[in-house]
């Protein structure tokens, strides 16, 4: 057995004066080491979250899942603090 596979990285990144930069913004917490992507409009805390955050943007605190093929302001989702507390799969935010 030859170990040729090779893992690649995921590619988070945002802008910030029009000048990418590789990593979580500022407005991010957590674990975000599986996602990918622009996190340019993300905030919150990332933990539990997977996939690529290029076309999210608002608090994703409290949420899990994957955001692969979503896109969308989580903002507009208007989940209530209750909600944010107990978890939310972001599955059951997709229409």
């Amino acid at each position: 057995m030859k170990k040729e596979l090779i893992r690649t990285k995921n590619n988070l990144y945002y802008y910030k004066n029009d000048v990418k930069i590789d990593g979580k913004n500022d407005n991010m917490s957590g674990n975000c080491s599986e996602l990918s992507g622009n996190c340019s409009e993300l905030s919150g805390d990332c933990s539990g979250l997977s996939g690529d955050c290029s076309e999210l943007s608002g608090d994703c605190s409290e949420l899990y899942g994957n955001f692969s093929g979503l896109y969308g302001n989580l903002d507009n989702c208007e989940l209530t603090e209750k909600e944010r507390k107990k978890g939310v799969d972001i599955k059951d935010l997709v229409k």
